[in-house]
């Protein structure tokens, strides 16, 4: 096994750790993935399987077309959605989903379609408003091609009554994608049952989108 590869998977299971330790899944729900330095794999975890006994052994190696490549398991569900996204966005090398309560709820809202910015935080971090991709079943082709095509430029969307995906070029920056849409989210949440969101001058916002894409590599 290469050097790369025991990296990646290191980022996987510190991924799936600190996932854990913030709530944001409950027994197999959620997976993670993480690219391989200098080549076409990636690591991703296997369907479920608990997290509090998942070992470096059990992860699935796999390259860009599908095809597993290294790893006894059966890879996530949700395996062609992380393909998917890494295909489309190549600096998402690091990639969380998660179900994570606030960020579920919010997505689940009639007439609700995306997250609207609601502190210079959502700006930095996430790169400004936040989509909803358009529901489809769990592990299917069409939920794989709805979160593609919504991911745009920013560092993660909502999937409707989901969850999050969360995307960086290290599993850190991912993570914290994802902790800052579940908190976005709870904000929403507050905000909309007492009153309406203050929307922030659009000077700003030009100015922190351009340098939240600086930020991520993608200007």
């Amino acid at each position: 096994m290469s050097k790369a590869i025991l990296e990646a998977k290191e980022q996987v299971l510190w991924g799936c750790r600190t996932m854990c330790s913030r709530g944001y899944v409950l027994g197999t729900a959620g997976n993670i993935s993480a690219r391989v330095e200098g080549g076409d794999l990636f690591v991703i975890t296997p369907t479920s399987f608990p997290y509090e006994d998942l070992c470096s052994a059990d992860l699935v190696v796999a390259d860009m077309k599908g095809n597993i490549v290294e790893g006894e398991r059966r890879p996530s569900i949700e395996f062609a959605m992380h393909c998917s996204i890494m295909l489309k966005r190549p600096d998402a090398r690091c990639i969380v989903h998660t179900h994570s309560r606030f960020a579920t709820a919010a997505s689940s809202i009639v007439g609700v379609n995306v997250i609207p910015v609601i502190d210079i935080e959502t700006v930095i971090y996430i790169g400004g408003d936040i989509p909803i991709a358009p529901f489809a079943s769990p592990g299917s082709e069409e939920l794989a091609m709805n979160v593609a095509n919504s991911m745009g430029t920013v560092a993660g969307i909502l999937m409707e009554a989901h969850g999050t995906i969360g995307v960086g070029r290290t599993m850190k920056e991912a993570m914290i994608a994802s902790d800052n849409i579940e908190r976005t989210c709870e904000m929403f949440l507050a905000i909309k049952a007492c009153g309406e969101i203050k929307p922030l001058p659009e000077d700003f916002l030009r100015t922190f989108k351009e340098r939240s894409l600086k930020k991520r590599g993608l200007l």
